[in-house]
């Protein structure tokens, strides 16, 4: 049976926090968990930290970081 403490952690949760599951190949969560202990932080605030900086435009994406140029025909250059 929940204690009264129980009670109010569940209620605070509910309306206040979000959740979600988050699925990693095996092995992995392990290593986040790792990872985010060598930072000092949990494992759930290195995640959503992470997911800020994303969002915040701290990181580089890949397709970011290519050069924009015109794509070159794989034809020979007198039939483009």
């Amino acid at each position: 049976m929940n204690t009264g403490s129980q009670k109010a952690k569940d209620k605070y949760l509910k309306e206040k926090v979000d959740t979600f599951v988050l699925r990693v190949p095996k092995g992995e969560k392990v290593l986040i968990q790792e990872k985010a202990a060598s930072i000092g932080k949990s494992l759930n605030s290195y995640i959503v930290d992470l997911i800020r900086s994303d969002m915040n435009g701290e990181f580089i994406r890949k397709e970011e970081k290519q050069v924009s140029e015109p794509r070159r025909s794989s034809l020979p250059s007198f039939l483009d």
